[in-house]
């Protein structure tokens, strides 16, 4: 089994073309805990054309003080961009099915 991993990320703002990566799953599915520590509301996608240099549609939003999870196969990844200054994620990953 995969050990759990927890890191806290400064997320780039809007107009930036290189968004943060939050999380990426290499050969087993993790299950990804995202949790927006700053003030300002965060940008999430499963794609960089998604969120840079400026968010679409077909984004996550996470608002100051809210968290969420993600279920990610392997090879796919979360990538973040914040609408201002003050993005900050704090960000847990573990095995979505730990094996022992």
């Amino acid at each position: 089994m995969r050990r759990s991993i927890f890191n806290t990320y400064t997320v780039a703002a809007v107009g930036s073309n290189t968004p943060t990566t939050l999380a990426r799953a290499a050969t087993v599915p993790i299950r990804v805990l995202v949790n927006n520590v700053g003030t300002t509301l965060i940008f999430i996608a499963g794609e960089t054309a998604s969120v840079a240099p400026q968010p679409g549609t077909d984004t996550y939003r996470i608002a100051a003080g809210e968290q969420h999870v993600f279920v990610l196969a392997p090879q796919e990844a979360v990538y973040g961009i914040a609408a201002g200054a003050g993005g900050l994620m704090s960000v847990a990953i573990s095995e979505a099915w730990p094996v022992t």
